[in-house]
This record gives C-alpha cells, structure tokens and sequence, in this order.
C-alpha cells in the first residue's frame, strides 16, 4: 500500500496539472472551513471550532461546548466533514511539491526517496489531523457527557499534527531551495548537468 501511495505522489509531482489540482483541492476545501470558523463564534460563546485553535488543551473543549447552540453543532459537523477532506489535498500536495524539488535538486536522493518510499512520510500530518478529528468528533457527539479519553487523544494528535507539518513544511522549504540553486547553478554554467 504505501508503495503504490508513494508512486502515486510521484506521478503527481512529475505533471504540473496534477499538482495544480491538488493545490486547487486544498485551497477549496480550506476557504471552505475558513468560512465556516468566521461565522462560528455567532452560534458559539466566541469560540472558532476545536480545530483551528493551535494551543486547545482538553479542559476548553468541554468549556467551549457548554457554550454551543444547535446552530453551532449542525456547522460544526459540516466543517468537520469537510476537514475529512482538506488533510488529504494539503498532504498530497506537499508530498507531491517535495518529490519534485527533490527530483530537481538531488537525483540522487530522489531515487533513494522512492526506492524506500519516503514521500509518504509527509502524509503523517494528514493522518494525524485525522485522528484528531475522529477524536473530536467522538467528543462532541457525546456531549454533555464528557468524554475526557477523547479530548486527550484529540489534543495530542493536534500536537502531533502540528509537529509533522512544520517538519514537512521546513523539509520541503529546504528542497525547493536547493533545487532552485541547481537550477541557476546550471543556468550559469557553474553546474553540469
């Protein structure tokens, strides 16, 4: 499975309409949650969704909740379903965007990255941010009786998530550089191809 995982991300990353699509996918299904977390603190106490605050410990989800209309429940159940699919688009995309710059920028890292199918490792935030989202939605459908197993396992795998992508984020940042000063290094002849 994750060879052919992996080999999907190559494909995307060798064709520029694949990896357009996938960005496209990401940035629709975020302006969607963004929309929704704007209008949510009117049919809350204030409060965005679980999932858009960064530094959420366990006890404010249970706080934040006492705070929910049936308004809020009905959009948070929406966002949480498009949050099933955005993770999926933002992790394709980067591991689709890292697999090209490292291509451009080491061939041989980049076979090696293949052969051992390293690409799906940028995966990691999206399966976290699901665990996260199961875990809340665990919690938030036996509200109000307080499922604190849940809010903990939706909290770490918050903290997790937020780990990998910056991990990915930076691993990624740091490919695109190199491959950009390949580029010009070959462009001013101070490289060979």
């Amino acid at each position: 499975m994750l060879g052919t995982l992996n080999r999907f991300i190559v494909n995307c990353s060798q064709s520029w309409w694949k990896i357009l699509l996938l960005f496209a996918g990401q940035s629709a299904t975020l302006l969607s949650l963004s929309a929704i977390s704007e209008s949510f603190p009117e049919v809350t106490a204030g409060d965005v969704p679980f999932d858009m605050q960064n530094d959420l410990t366990p006890e404010q989800i249970f706080e934040q909740l006492a705070g929910y209309s049936e308004q809020a429940f009905s959009q948070y159940y929406l966002f949480q379903a498009i949050d099933f699919v955005f993770p999926l688009f933002a992790g394709l995309f980067l591991a689709s965007l890292c697999a090209f710059a490292l291509r451009h920028a080491s061939s041989n890292w980049y076979d090696k990255a293949v052969a051992k199918n390293l690409f799906c490792l940028l995966l990691l935030a999206t399966v976290f941010d699901y665990l996260e989202n199961i875990n809340l939605l665990m919690v938030v459908s036996t509200w109000p009786e307080q499922s604190d197993i849940g809010a903990m396992l939706a909290v770490g795998a918050k903290q997790l998530k937020l780990a990998s992508m910056t991990l990915g984020f930076a691993v990624t940042g740091v490919f695109l550089l190199m491959a950009a000063g390949r580029w010009l290094g070959l462009k001013a002849g101070l490289l060979k191809a």
